[in-house]
């Protein structure tokens, strides 16, 4: 089934050919409240994504979610109804000493440190939007 689902990668996620795990994560978006514009089946998939990763990393593996890759390829090669969204990919796998040569360099920089964050302040507001 890997070799199957690598095929569905995008040419920057070759890197995931060296995972010994792929957690597709779907939903059906009329299985959850749909109000207006608001969909909430991705909140609801957006928060088991990450509890998928913090379990990942609470038994020492990596876990990473790519949206590289052709959700209705994936999709049927995964046999999943036409109605179901493919959200992500969570991909799995051991550490590594080595970084694997085919990320990018960008990539490679965050495997060597953790990427800078944006200030709280940046992005939270109490009481009022400020720009």
């Amino acid at each position: 089934m890997l070799d199957k689902l690598f095929t569905t990668l995008t040419s920057g996620n070759k890197w995931v050919e060296k995972a010994s795990h792929i957690n597709a994560v779907f939903s059906n978006p009329n299985n959850d409240c749909i109000i207006r514009e608001r969909f909430y089946y991705l909140f609801d998939t957006g928060l088991a994504t990450a509890f998928i990763i913090i379990r990942a990393t609470e038994l020492g593996l990596v876990a990473h979610p790519v949206a590289g890759y052709n959700e209705e390829k994936a999709k049927k090669i995964l046999d999943l109804p036409e109605e179901m969204r493919l959200i992500t990919l969570v991909i799995i796998g051991k550490h590594s000493k080595e970084i694997n040569p085919l990320l990018s360099e960008l990539m490679k920089l965050g495997e060597k440190s953790r990427s800078p964050r944006i200030p709280l302040e940046k992005f939270s507001y109490i009481n009022e939007y400020k720009s």
